[in-house]
């Protein structure tokens, strides 16, 4: 069962890719990369705005893109590395 904080970073992270990367999110578990709505410039930008936004360093060194394949992919990844929904 989903919690209210991981429903939160959800919602949260689908307004960054969707604000900051300018990316129209059909549903969180749309496959962006799949769909052609993510280039390298994109994922770039969505990677430095959810750092910001969350303020965590994702850890890059060992980069898998499929952290980054959906709403719920990202959401998920963040979790894992600590990120808690921003305050408003």
């Amino acid at each position: 069962m989903e919690t209210d904080s991981r429903r939160a970073l959800r919602a949260q992270v689908a307004d960054v890719v969707s604000e900051r990367a300018g990316i129209d999110v059909p549903d969180t578990s749309a496959d962006l990369l799949e769909a052609g709505l993510i280039d390298s410039l994109a994922l770039v930008t969505l990677i430095v705005a959810l750092e910001e936004t969350f303020d965590v360093q994702l850890p890059l060194d060992d980069f898998d893109v499929d952290h980054f394949r959906s709403v719920d992919a990202m959401s998920d990844f963040l979790a894992g590395v600590g990120a808690l929904p921003a305050a408003s």
